[in-house]
């Protein structure tokens, strides 16, 4: 069942992709300028990669630097992305080099790209690969929850839907944490087994190494690692002193060693964003930008969650429903949603694909809906929101580009006709008007979703755990 769901993931996935991606956007070409620069100069500079317009080498020609680069400590150019995804996809970018490179023109032609777009797209391959096996563990993990029919299903409609396809085809750092996530998911909720100590030291890297890809997964990690320690506690006590030293070594030493290599190259912990030269000296927090941040990254018509995705209309009533055994998996969903909605420069982080930053947090919010699916109520809801989220899949399939926010409303909903409309009106333009009272129509929809679904489910006479 796992092979089948991954590969229906990966498949849904490309094809989609064939329809109005592939193309270079957002953060994404200036990761990939880094992964240039190692691959060519074997080193960090990149003032002379984007000098030389490197960029149309990966399907950006005339990429401009802008603030994506600026001076280091030392004086060097470096970008201000975290270096983890890049050195993470170079092999996978140094083959993509050379099959672009002996690529016939003809065949180029054929498929409507040039050697850079299709050297990007085998990058965009591999990790389109690596969405589809996390959420094939993550539907392995969740089979002992709920029945391996309801996993599979459960984590396919996870993954063909926003915003976990949106990010999957993307250079993006949440496509790494949100692998790294089902993971997670996967050793917390699989049935006990001889090769949990084997897989624990790898899954201690796999956190400590996170914020790597970038430094607003440090609390994420350790809000995984609660997941962790908390569900897996029959495989920590049966670890021996070496096998627990060496668990907590691989997952404090990348960290140190990122506080390190930040100190060195900025002279702060905080990294480029906080030198002064692309904020004020304070990290870019704030209590107002939270306000906004909280509701519209859920509610927001064009940029949250549930603008695309109101498969996820049932998650609180399904948290609710099974608190007692799922409270675990809402720290790190907290501590993730919780700066990511106080982002000052931008909650909805700027032009890219709705709920950007809660993409990696979507396979916590399945272990809740698995646990409650034992109730009949739960079961049918998740028909009704499955309903509603099919329409939506179908169109972002045949039109990706419209997965992107437009000043001009959003695009899918819109080509569902008045249903699709109706439901736009619903959901609140956040991002442009901020909270106003009309935010309280969608939330008081999501009460009253919430309490209808408990109180039915107490009806079935079924204890709430």
């Amino acid at each position: 069942m796992p092979y089948g769901v991954a590969a229906i993931v990966f498949l849904f996935t490309w094809t989609l992709t064939t329809h109005g991606k592939y193309s270079v956007s957002g953060d994404e070409p200036h990761y990939l300028m880094v992964a240039e620069s190692l691959r060519t100069d074997r080193d960090l500079n990149v003032a002379n990669n984007y000098r030389q317009n490197d960029g149309r080498l990966f399907g950006h020609d005339r990429l401009p630097m802008e603030l994506h680069a600026i001076p280091a400590r030392m004086g060097e150019v470096r970008s201000v992305h975290a270096i983890g995804l890049p050195i993470l996809v170079l092999p996978v970018y140094v083959v993509a080099q050379r099959v672009a490179g002996a690529t016939p023109d003809a065949l180029l032609r054929r498929v409507r790209m040039d050697r850079g777009l299709f050297a990007y797209s085998i990058v965009s391959l591999f990790l389109i690969a690596l969405t589809s096996i996390g959420l094939a563990l993550l539907a392995a993990g969740l089979s002992a929850i709920t029945t391996p029919q309801a996993a599979a299903a459960l984590a396919i409609a996870t993954g063909v839907s926003p915003p976990v396809i949106s990010h999957a085809f993307l250079v993006f750092p949440e496509v790494i944490a949100l692998f790294v996530t089902c993971c997670t998911v996967w050793f917390a909720t699989k049935r006990p087994g001889e090769p949990d100590r084997r897989v624990l030291p790898l899954l201690a890297l796999a956190l400590g190494a996170l914020p790597w890809f970038h430094q607003k997964y440090v609390v994420y990690s350790f809000g995984l690692l609660l997941v962790i320690a908390w569900r897996r506690r029959d495989v920590l006590r049966n670890l021996t002193i070496g096998q627990m030293a060496l668990a907590v070594m691989l997952l404090v030493a990348p960290q140190v060693a990122l506080l390190g290599w930040l100190r060195h190259e900025w002279g702060t912990v905080g990294g480029a964003l906080t030198t002064g030269v692309l904020t004020t000296e304070t990290i870019p927090l704030t209590i107002d930008t939270l306000k906004a941040g909280g509701v519209g990254l859920w509610i927001d018509r064009q940029s949250g969650l549930l603008a695309f995705a109101p498969l996820f209309w049932i998650v609180p009533a399904c948290w609710l429903l099974t608190w007692r055994r799922t409270w675990e998996y809402s720290a790190p969903m907290l501590l993730l949603y919780l700066p990511a909605a106080s982002f000052v420069i931008g909650w909805w982080a700027g032009f890219s694909p709705a709920a950007r930053y809660l993409a990696p947090a979507i396979p916590l919010f399945t272990v809740p809906v698995a646990q409650a699916l034992r109730y009949q109520i739960v079961r049918r809801a998740t028909v009704v929101v499955a309903l509603m989220q099919m329409p939506i899949d179908a169109i972002v399939w045949q039109h990706p580009r419209w997965l992107w926010p437009a000043a001009d409303g959003n695009r899918a909903l819109h080509a569902l006709g008045l249903p699709g409309r109706t439901y736009e009106w619903l959901l609140v333009p956040v991002q442009i008007e901020g909270v106003t009272p009309r935010a309280f129509l969608p939330l008081l929809v999501v009460l009253v979703v919430t309490a209808g679904i408990i109180v039915a489910a107490r009806r079935e006479g079924r204890t709430l755990t």
